[in-house]
């Protein structure tokens, strides 16, 4: 029997959406726990693309705190008046951006003094840690496992981005199912061109 790579790259149905803590993302996740000590209620959350800051925001919205995901490219009157109703209701609010407010273009003076006093919570590029459970992870939500051998391989040589990791998992996958190989040192170099 042989089976045929097709190109698809959803993951399976029961695929995990659990938030891997290390020490990339342990302060930015500590924070959103402590929402009632947030100056004036507000926080932002930043970090590279793919580095689990939706997931982050399902968490703290299901602890019924406020979300605006994209926050930079709300408008103004938008993101004002949820600081505003925040302040009213004393419900947290998390704006979510891949980029600090000094890279907002925020023409509202009112609006950019108050997100420069709202609490930064960043979550950095990814670490040993968070590269070996989120290759681990990705490649099991798509029915294959890497090799320990493998694993510790691709750990040293990958791009230090969680972009990469995903883009890794999906084109190591994609690999393994087209030749029904497994996941192991010899595809991995593949993979990585080396």
């Amino acid at each position: 029997m042989h089976q045929i790579a097709l190109p698809l790259d959803e993951l399976r149905g029961g695929a995990s959406s659990s938030l891997i803590i290390t020490p990339s993302n342990a302060t930015a996740f500590a924070g959103l726990g402590s929402a009632a000590n947030w100056p004036k209620r507000c926080a932002i959350l930043t970090g590279p693309a793919r580095s689990g800051k939706s997931l982050m925001a399902r968490y703290f919205s299901g602890q019924g705190g406020t979300v605006i995901d994209d926050a930079e490219s709300n408008a103004a009157e938008t993101l004002f008046n949820a600081w505003n109703r925040s302040q009213e209701s004393e419900a947290p609010l998390l704006l979510i951006s891949r980029w600090r407010t000094a890279d907002w273009n925020i023409a509202l003076p009112d609006l950019q003094s108050r997100l420069g006093a709202a609490l930064l919570l960043e979550i950095l590029p990814p670490d040993d840690e968070m590269i070996e459970q989120l290759l681990q992870k990705q490649l099991t939500d798509r029915g294959a496992a890497i090799s320990i051998d493998a694993l510790s391989f691709v750990k040293r040589r990958i791009e230090r981005s969680y972009a990469a990791i995903e883009a890794f998992a999906r084109a190591a996958n994609a690999m393994a199912l087209a030749e029904n190989a497994p996941v192991n040192l010899t595809l991995v170099k593949r993979v990585l061109g080396v």
